[in-house]
Parts: structure tokens; sequence; C-alpha cells
């Protein structure tokens, strides 16, 4: 191929956005899902075999997410996002046979090499560029705008999972500031606690943590105004009081434990607050003295639980995803065992989406799959489960549901799929095929093999005609 010397452009911020790329500690990482699940929607709504998720660093582009590819890095000077992180905009290359910047790539001479590329930049919350959400293909071609607007909106997701871990960076820097600040306010009370007192009480007054000192037996001796402001008891009405009487009811953390302990407090409302509590002890003069150092930890349980939400959350219908499906459909077979009544699987296939998506374009589709998942939920009791398996493939359970009903709900469902639709200006209709398999408390099959009774079910009606319901064989073989 000769020797071919490639460059690439240097960003004036590039310091910068080296120091945040390497702050977030995701080069060289294993793969994750909240990036997997990007590439390869960007596969599906783009119909190309190739997406990724790039970050460039230095003198390298290294691929957080694949689908379609195994290289894991390349050098930066055959990257095309080396030049997608300079713009503020999506970069799109058609053909790159036909563009200077990359016609002598090797990535673009070698067989079945790339043709079209299309990248969208994902940048810190300061703007600045980490590298790109990319959607590649080995043919020329053109790109909608609709197709484009998905790629930005997915490209909108990992930028908001790259801005949730500058916040979590943020809150380790701080807590650890804070930690430093809280171990050499230690070291100060244990060596020099009579002689730098008002020193130390006005490190503790100005303390972002609550502080409260107790003795021997619990009685409040010091609390400090982020106590106050935390727990709500001005400063006199806590002193001299039982501290498991006013904010630790359920009794105190262990004393001179070296790790922090979550624990939930009372506030002077009544409502509880988790913190996290450190607990020092002090002998002065003869007498035990406690520091308990108090961190109210709301925002990072709340960040926690909307991690784990996301986690289980089909992004685009804002059903259960695969995964809880994967966690609820266990417990709720335990529960037919133990109930002894029955439940039903439904596992749908829309009829005719793909025709939708290409008549009409993936912004439409996805409208579509919004309707029906709401329509979905409105049908069934608050108690039954509707969640979006992939695609347009849709998984119902139905908990202590009459067996001999079950296959005319599934037919009146049918019937309500089928019902027109307006989606913008597109007058839409699908329809969709249904399989079904029942597990009963005898049952002795797993989650894996109802779920997969139901799909070939579901199979088995698109086969004889679609737009209809087909009753699984039981787990034994009758039907």
């Amino acid at each position: 191929m000769g020797d071919i010397t490639m460059s690439y452009p240097i960003a004036p911020d590039e310091d910068a956005r080296l120091a945040a790329l390497y702050e977030l500690e995701l080069l060289d990482t294993p793969d994750e899902p909240a990036f997997d699940r990007v590439t390869r929607l960007v596969t599906k709504l783009l119909s190309v075999p190739i997406s990724t998720v790039t970050l460039i660093d230095a003198k390298r582009q290294w691929i957080k997410s694949r689908v379609g590819v195994e290289t894991r890095e390349t050098s930066r000077d055959v990257a095309f996002c080396a030049y997608t992180i300079m713009a503020t905009e999506p970069m799109v290359v058609n053909d790159a046979r036909q563009d200077p910047r990359f016609a002598h790539n090797p990535f673009v001479t070698a067989a079945d090499g790339i043709r079209f590329y299309a990248g969208i930049p994902l940048c810190t919350s300061k703007g600045l560029s980490l590298g790109s959400l990319c959607a590649i293909d080995t043919k020329p071609r053109a790109i909608s705008e609709n197709q484009l607007a998905a790629l930005k909106d997915l490209a909108a997701i990992v930028t908001d999972e790259i801005h949730l871990r500058e916040r979590l960076v943020l809150e380790k820097k701080n807590v650890y500031a804070s930690q430093q600040a809280l171990n050499e306010l230690h070291r100060s009370m244990e060596c020099q606690i009579e002689r730098r007192t008002n020193e130390l009480n006005l490190v503790i007054e100005s303390a972002y943590d609550a502080y409260i000192s107790i003795d021997a037996h619990d009685v409040i001796l010091d609390w400090n105004r982020a106590a106050e402001m935390m727990f709500g008891w001005p400063r006199k009405a806590a002193l001299a009081r039982p501290i498991t009487q006013l904010i630790f009811p359920a009794g105190l953390p262990t004393a001179n434990d070296p790790a922090a302990i979550e624990f939930m407090a009372r506030r002077y409302d009544g409502n509880e607050l988790p913190v996290e509590v450190r607990v020092k002890k002090l002998m002065i003069e003869g007498r035990e003295r406690r520091s308990l150092f108090i961190h109210d930890i709301t925002e990072r349980q709340q960040l926690e639980r909307l991690r784990d939400q996301q986690a289980r959350e089909d992004v685009l219908t804002k059903l259960p995803n695969r995964r809880a499906l994967d966690e609820r459909l266990p417990q709720a077979m335990a529960r037919t065992r133990r109930t002894e009544q029955p439940l039903a699987v439904l596992f749908m296939d829309l009829d005719g989406f793909k025709a939708i998506n290409d008549a009409h374009g993936h912004a439409v589709g996805d409208e579509l799959l919004r309707v029906i998942a709401k329509r979905l939920v409105q049908a069934v009791r608050e108690t039954d489960y509707v969640a979006r398996w992939a695609g347009d493939e849709f998984v119902l359970l139905l908990e202590g549901s009459d067996p001999t009903a079950i296959e005319n709900l599934a037919n009146k469902l049918v019937q309500m799929i089928e019902e027109p639709m307006t989606v913008g200006d597109a007058a839409l209709n699908v329809s969709v095929s249904i399989g079904v398999a029942m597990y009963l408390p005898a049952g002795a099959e797993t989650a894996n093999e109802l779920l997969k009774r139901a799909d070939v079910a579901m199979y088995d009606a698109k086969h004889f005609g679609k737009a209809q319901v087909r009753i699984a064989q039981s787990a034994d073989g009758a039907c």
C-alpha cells in the first residue's frame, strides 16, 4: 500500500479536553450496557453494519462500545472521529473515497473498507469534545433528516451518561476533600483539644457536615450550625438532651468504626433522613467524649436510584426493558407456585412495522411504538406487567388470570392493535401476532423455557397468516 503519512487536527483546548477525558476514567474499561444499548440501536435505526462510541486520546482512538467491528483501538491519525471532535455539528461523509481527508486512509482503501461515516460529537457539560457516536457503512450512501435526528437523539443519551459521570466524579472529589478536612480535624482534636478550643469551634461551626459531640451517656454537648440546618433542631434546644431522643431513636453507630456507616436519622419534623456517620471516641481529662460527623446522602441515593431505574427502563417507550423482565418473570413464576394461580405469558410481535419504518421513517416508527406501548398498558389490569422485549416485540405477564379467558383477551389485544392510528400526518395500520404460554403451579420449566414456548407460538401465529393468536403446547408436550 506504500507509506502514507496521515495527519489530524488538534483542538485549541486539547489539554483541557484530555484532562476531562482522563478524569472520567472511561478509557480502557470493560463494555457497559449504558453504551452498548445505544450502538445496537444505531445499527437498527440507521440500518448500518457498524456503530461505535469512540474516545479520542492523545495519540489514539479508543472504542468504548462497538457493533460490527472487533477493533478496540486505532492510531489517532487514521480516526475519522479526530475530525468529528473539532466540530459542534455532526460530520457526515457520504463517500470517503471522494473526500481528500480520508481517500488514502487504510480503513478506506481496504477491501470492504469504510465508505459512509456519520459522527456526532460527545461533549462534557463544559463543551469539551471527548469522542463521538458513529454510524459506519461499507457502501456509499446519504443520510436522511430523520436518520440524522435519530442519531443525534442517541448521542444525547450517551452525552447524558457522560454528564452523570461528571457529576459523580465531582461528588467523589467533594467527599474526598471533605473527608480530608475532617481527618485533619480529628488529629487536631486528639493532639491540641484544650490549647486550641476556640480555633476548633470556629472550624466546626463553618463545616459543611453536621458535627455533634456527646458524652458517655449519649447526652449532646455540642451541636454546630450544619446540624441545625440538617435536622431542624436549634442548638439551644438540642444541648443537654440524649441524642437518641432527637435524631437516632434506633441507637448510635459503633464508636471508633473506621468506615462511614449509613444510618436513618430523624428530623425535627419527624421525617427520616439518610445520612453517613463517622464516630470518633476521645478521652479528655479522663472523661469519654464522642464526636459524630454526619453527612446527608439524600442526593447520592437519588442518583443511585435514578441510574438503577434507567438500567431497567426502555428509553423509547418508558416500559420495563428486557433486563427488568428477566428479573420480574422468575418472581411471577414463584408467586404462581405459592398461590397456585396460573400465569400467562403473551409474546407479541407487530406485523408490518418494517414497512412503516421504510415508508415513513424511523421517527414515525418510534412514535408508533410509543402509541402501541400506551395502548397495551391501558388495555390490561394495573397488576399486569407490560415490557418491551426488543424492536417491535412486547411481552405481557398476566398473573392470576382464568386460563379459559386468556385467548379471548389476546384476541381483543389483536383487535385493539389493528385500530387505525395517526402519527403526525401519517395514517398507520399495523397488526400483531401473539403467542401465549401458560405456566401452571406444578410447572417445572425455567423462565427462559417459558418465554421460548410463547415465542415459538408467536412464530406459529405469523406462519398461519399473522394478526392472530396461537396457544403454545404445555411444557410436557400436551396441547
